[in-house]
């Protein structure tokens, strides 16, 4: 039966052509995903391990926890006294104190802002330094710079240029050298400028203090030996570790920022594999109807039902295993798009050859493989199924004993739906919005299995349209409705691209919308000022309050503040702000309590968070923070979770207790209040001309302020669109694949149709009519199932926090539109085909 198989795949191999396609694009998106995964966690764990080789150890201010939600904590300094304690400890060869901070690199006046940290840290020669000079020398006095070579090739920098460094003032430095971080050309979304190590303790205002001391062993001590005495004779106080653990977390810190993509790109791999399996499976079904005499001869010369199901699972191993390596091989192209995909997203990528894993081609395999194996077993068991003399029969009709049984199947296939509407209609009731995962999947399986039954009349009122088109319109919609089964599959595979484009839609808008009408509600604010780079933590000098605080065109600065801790284990944020302002800016509703208790050291709570735990006022709450470890703190009110959201977090407290508790002194925004009689404009012109040193700082009035809560949003929403076209390409891979199987099929109806009178135009657009009509369909079951979906998933978030229902027209009308167009363009090569079919070899066709 081998020798069978593979005849059958070479005597027939245009039929399998476009699967096999399909098989390729799915497993590209699979392995590229798994091949960028991997190739930045190991450029990461490479570039901070190499970086850190020629230190031993690390010795940090001591802190509860290392990092959070992939950003590492800021500890305090250390003194310069420790130094020379650690220097006398037996077994120590060299102790290297090196100062870090922030710093905003300017050239030619321009400030250079890159997505992720502006570095400023004192220059360590090798091995100790993680930097390497790669043109010019090392900083040595006052006055000088080194900077990393993938910043000043984008900058247009060279050693002798004269550049600024922003911290609280403005330093003027002349650049000596170019560096690279470990092999690369400079750290992922970074910009790096090194300084002599008084030059960076005098610019960061650390008064002679230390980020941390890098120590190496002498020859004929132990690390650990040394670790131990080390941690022995300084005490808990400081954070003494081997420095491959200390790069270890660092690296893991940075793999964390970039865990949003992987799950981005997790879910749109598994989509690309549902839609292709639905394409595969369809193939297979119409391949096997066709060759139903073939089979039956089979069956007749003494072929068993075993034999022939093989043949067939044999036909889907030879195109999953194919399909799959080829998958494998375009995958390393798939990661390099991937990553400038992210990059433009705003996800930068640490660049370097892409790492092909064992585990990431065996995955790879095995999913491609398995999805088309699993694909072509409904084909395979209705080939077992079927008898050698119903098999000769010309017509493929059903047996009265098959349409029976179709009756009886009937009510089991109403199951899934149900089950899938009432899991919906309990997440609307108040059921947890998980519940909306299995129902979504049972919703889409019941539509899948009714589809035959209401797929004629929907190609009825659907193709109506058509009917205007003259004879071929009528024709396609006739054909539509005729293959009930063949239509469904076919539209199902686009439907569900689709669904998931108005899902993904519907949901971010409606958060983007939310987010940002929440925070023009709440916040009352004139002007705000924030990060240009949005960063969580802050990103804003204390020095801007202090600017602006002078002014005589505002009245009123308030500070907020963001930071981590754990809660129960769990990475948390929190809000900081200032009692005695923040209600001169913001229009915040307590239901319980005050905000002038937050002054007494304790914390408000939403109201949903208060709901949820049972928490009222007066009770006490453990949270660990980084700096100060568990602490207790009680209760002094509970906010309305809309005013909550528009914060960002659900717990705050006062900008006092925020300095007990975390190191970070960097403000996330100000919100200011205009004095009375100034136009706000003119006020935003004053702010402007005070924050000159400081270009990462965006004055915005607050309409501004309130679309930016969005835009991350739109961000994320973006990147999934572009990903989820991939699934909509391997969707009309399947209406090709199906029409021009259909084409086969019908060649004998074509042929007579052409006899009678029908032109080759005519043929043609009937089978492109057939193809939009085809996508239609696509187009009505995707965006009302995506859609539904995207609402019940908006109210169920909406029970935390509330949250309306925004429905983009405009933009699912273009879904709808680019869908069709699709369509038209999917239904070329099969009506290319039709057109040039032979009237007298079809007409003689059985």
């Amino acid at each position: 039966m081998w020798h069978l198989t593979l005849r059958n795949l070479l005597a027939h191999r245009g039929r399998f052509a476009l699967t096999l396609l399909a098989v390729v694009l799915s497993v590209t998106f699979i392995s590229g995903s798994l091949m960028l995964t991997d190739t930045s966690e190991r450029l990461l764990e490479d570039q901070f391990r190499t970086a850190s080789a020629g230190v031993d150890i690390t010795i940090r201010d001591a802190a509860a926890f290392d990092s959070a939600m992939g950003v590492e904590v800021e500890r305090d300094p250390l003194a310069a006294g420790l130094l020379d304690q650690v220097a006398q400890v037996p077994g120590v060869g060299q102790a290297h104190p090196v100062a870090d901070g922030q710093g905003v690199l300017e050239v030619g006046g321009e400030a250079v802002v890159p997505a992720g940290a502006s570095l400023l840290s004192s220059y360590s020669p090798e091995p100790l330094g993680a930097f390497t000079v790669r043109q010019g020398r090392a900083p040595e006095n006052d006055g000088e710079v080194a900077i990393d070579l993938a910043t000043a090739r984008t900058a247009g920098v060279a050693p002798g240029d004269t550049v600024a460094v922003l911290t609280d003032h403005r330093t003027i430095l002349k650049v000596v050298g170019l560096v690279g971080f470990a092999e690369a050309d400079g750290m992922p979304g970074a910009t790096v400028a090194l300084v002599p190590l008084h030059e960076a303790q005098r610019m960061l205002g650390t008064t002679g203090g230390y980020s941390e001391i890098l120590v190496t062993t002498t020859d004929d001590a132990s690390v650990q030996d040394v670790l131990d005495q080390l941690r022995t004779r300084l005490g808990e106080r400081y954070a003494v570790s081997s420095a491959q653990d200390s790069a270890a977390a660092s690296a893991s810190a940075a793999q964390e920022q970039i865990g949003s993509l992987t799950m981005v790109l997790t879910a749109m791999s598994a989509a690309a594999l549902l839609v292709g399996a639905m394409l595969i499976a369809n193939t297979f079904a119409i391949v096997t109807n066709q060759r139903r005499r073939e089979i039956a001869l089979l069956r007749a010369a003494g072929a068993t039902t075993g034999q022939v199901s093989r043949s067939i699972l044999g036909e889907a191993l030879v195109i999953g295993l194919l399909g799959s390596a080829l998958g494998v091989g375009m995958g390393v192209l798939a990661a390099d798009g991937l990553r400038t995909l992210g990059a433009a997203f705003g996800t930068d990528l640490p660049d370097g050859p892409t790492v092909l894993s064992a585990s990431t081609v065996v995955i790879s395999l095995l999913l491609g493989l398995g999805v088309t194996l699993v694909s072509a077993v409904g084909a395979a068991r209705r080939v077992a199924r079927v008898a050698p003399v119903e098999a000769l029969r010309d017509s493929a009709e059903a047996s009265p004993a098959t349409r029976a049984r179709g009756r009886k199947r009937s009510a089991l296939r109403l199951l899934p739906l149900g089950a899938g509407l009432a899991g919906t209609a309990a997440v609307l009731a108040g059921a947890p919005a998980l519940v909306l995962v299995p129902a979504a999947l049972a919703t889409v399986a019941g539509i899948a299995l009714l589809g035959p039954a209401v797929t004629p009349v929907l190609a009825q009122v659907v193709g109506a349209p058509l009917a205007r088109m003259g004879l071929p319109g009528r024709l396609a919609r006739q054909s539509a409705a005729r293959a009930p089964r063949r239509t469904t599959a076919t539209a199902m595979a686009l439907a569900l691209s689709l669904a998931l484009i108005a899902f993904m839609t519907v949901v971010a808008t409606s958060l983007k919308e939310g987010l940002s009408g929440t925070y023009r509600e709440t916040v009352t604010a004139d002007l705000v000022i924030e990060s240009s780079r949005a960063e969580m933590l802050g990103g804003l000098s204390p020095h801007v309050v202090q600017e602006v605080d002078g002014l005589a065109e505002i009245a009123t600065t308030s500070r907020v503040r963001y930071g981590h801790w754990l809660d129960g284990g769990t990475t948390s944020a929190l809000t900081a702000l200032d009692p005695d302002t923040v209600t001169e800016v913001t229009d915040l509703d307590l239901v319980a309590g005050s905000l002038d208790a937050l002054d007494s050291g304790g914390v408000v709570v939403a109201q949903s968070v208060a709901a949820e735990r049972g928490l009222a006022v007066g009770d006490t709450v453990e949270m660990t923070f980084s700096y100060t470890g568990d602490q207790q703190l009680e209760v002094v009110g509970i906010l309305e979770s809309l005013d909550a959201q528009a914060l960002s977090t659900s717990w705050f407290v006062s900008l006092e207790t925020y300095a007990e508790h975390f190191t970070e002194d960097m403000d996330a925004s100000v919100l200011l209040r205009v004095a009375d009689g100034v136009d706000v404009e003119e006020a935003a012109a004053a702010v402007e001309a005070a924050l000159v040193d400081h270009p990462t700082a965006d004055v915005r009035d607050q309409a501004t302020a309130a679309a930016a809560r969005g835009a991350t949003v739109q961000q994320v929403l973006g990147l999934v669109t572009v990903l989820l076209v991939l699934t909509v390409i391997i969707a009309l891979l399947g209406i090709t694949n199906t029409l021009a199987l259909s084409v086969s099929e019908r060649t004998r109806e074509i042929g007579l149709l052409r006899a009678v009178g029908a032109s080759r135009a005519q043929v043609a657009w009937m089978i492109r009519a057939e193809a939009v009509l085809v996508a239609a369909l696509a187009s009505l079951l995707g965006l009302g199932l995506g859609v539904g979906l995207g609402a019940a998933t908006v109210r169920a978030l909406g029970q935390q926090a509330p949250l309306a229902v925004a429905l983009p027209t405009g933009r699912l009308a273009l879904v709808v539109a680019v869908a069709l167009a699709a369509g038209l363009l999917a239904g070329l090569l099969p009506a290319r085909r039709a057109a040039r079919i032979d009237v007298l070899r079809a007409i003689t066709t059985h």
